[in-house]
C-alpha cells in the first residue's frame, strides 16, 4: 500500500468546507433543525429530569454512581428514542461525507439520501462499536481479575491491563477506520475485511487522526470564544454568556433564551465542522490510495 502525507490528510476536512461551502451551509442547516426538534421533543417531556442530570454532571466533582444511575434511571425511555435516531443520522451523515468525497458528482441534494446506503453505515456504526466496546470491557475485566491479586503486583497488573485494552481499542480503531468508505464504495457491510487497506499505514493514520482531532478542538473553542465574545458585549454579563455552552433544558421557555437559542444554532455548524474535521481524512485518504493504485491523479477537487 503507497504511502501518504498524514499531515495533507489531518486537514484534508478543512479543504473540503472550503471547497463545499454551498454544501457544507445545508448540511448545517439541516443538523441545526434536527437539534432544536430533538430538544424541543427531550424538553417537552423530559426536561425537569433531564436538567436534573445535567446539572448534576456540571455542579459534582465527585459524582456518586449510585446517584448518577438513580438520576439517569428516568430517562429510560429518552434514551430508547435517542438510540434509533442516532443510528438514522450517523448513517445520513457518514453516508452523506462517503458521497462527497468518492462520488462527488452526485450532488444531488446536498449529497443527502435516504437509502441501501445510509442503513449500511448505521450498521457498521453499530458493528464497529460493538467491537470496540467488547474490547475495552474485555480489557476490563481482565484488569479487574489481575487487580483482584492484590498488593502491589495486583495494581500494577491491573493498571497493565487497562492500558493494553485502551491500546488495543486505539489499534482496532485505526485499522478499522476505513470500513466506512469501503463499505460505500463496495455496497456490501465491510467490517474486519477492510483491514487490509489500512496494513502497514498504522502510524501514519494515527498522526493524521491525532492531528485532525486536536484542529477539531480549536475549531470548537474558537467558535465559542468568538461567540461568547460576541454575548458578552452585547449583554455585558459574563455570567449569562457562559450559559450558552449549555442551555437550560427544564423548560421550553428557559431553554429558548438568548443563550438558548444561541447555543442550538451553532450547535449544528459545530457538529458538521468536527465531523468533517475528524472523519474526513479516512475515506479522503482511502480514496487518495485508491487512485494510486489504479493509476489515476488525484489532482483536481473533491
Amino acid at each position: 500500500m503507497s504511502k501518504f502525507s498524514a499531515s495533507d490528510a489531518a486537514f484534508s476536512g478543512f479543504r473540503l468546507v472550503r471547497e463545499n461551502l454551498k454544501t457544507i451551509g445545508v448540511w448545517a442547516v439541516a443538523m441545526t433543525v434536527l437539534s432544536i426538534a430533538s430538544n424541543v421533543l427531550a424538553i417537552q417531556f423530559f426536561g425537569p429530569k433531564l436538567e436534573a442530570l445535567l446539572s448534576y454532571m456540571t455542579d459534582t466533582n465527585n459524582p456518586d454512581p449510585d446517584e448518577f444511575f438513580n438520576r439517569a434511571s428516568g430517562l429510560t425511555p429518552l434514551m430508547l428514542w435517542m438510540l434509533p435516531y442516532s443510528l438514522i443520522v450517523n448513517g445520513v451523515v457518514f453516508a452523506a461525507l462517503n458521497r462527497l468525497i468518492l462520488r462527488h458528482d452526485e450532488s444531488r441534494f446536498a449529497y443527502l439520501r435516504l437509502g441501501a446506503a445510509e442503513l449500511r453505515q448505521a450498521v457498521l456504526w453499530v458493528l464497529t462499536s460493538c467491537v470496540l466496546m467488547g474490547v475495552l470491557f474485555l480489557g476490563s475485566a481482565v484488569s479487574g481479575f489481575l487487580g483482584a491479586l492484590g498488593g502491589a503486583t495486583g495494581a500494577f497488573l491491573a493498571l497493565l491491563g487497562l492500558v493494553g485494552a485502551l491500546c488495543g481499542v486505539v489499534y482496532l480503531a485505526v485499522r478499522l477506520s476505513f470500513a466506512s468508505a469501503v463499505t460505500f464504495d463496495t455496497g456490501k457491510i465491510t467490517l474486519f475485511k477492510s483491514m487490509p487497506r489500512t496494513e502497514g499505514l498504522f502510524w501514519p493514520l494515527l498522526g493524521a487522526y491525532l492531528l485532525a482531532a486536536v484542529m477539531s478542538i480549536i475549531v470548537v473553542l474558537l467558535i465559542w470564544t468568538i461567540v461568547s465574545a460576541i454575548g458578552l458585549v452585547a449583554s455585558g454579563d459574563f455570567a449569562a454568556t457562559g450559559k450558552m455552552l449549555r442551555a437550560d433544558t427544564t423548560s421550553l421557555r428557559a431553554y429558548f433564551t438568548p443563550a438558548g437559542v444561541v447555543q442550538a444554532l451553532f450547535s449544528g455548524l459545530i457538529n458538521v465542522l468536527t465531523t468533517l474535521i475528524v472523519f474526513g481524512p479516512a475515506p479522503s485518504i482511502y480514496r487518495e490510495l485508491k487512485e494510486r493504485e489504479a493509476g489515476v491523479s488525484g489532482e483536481g477537487g473533491w
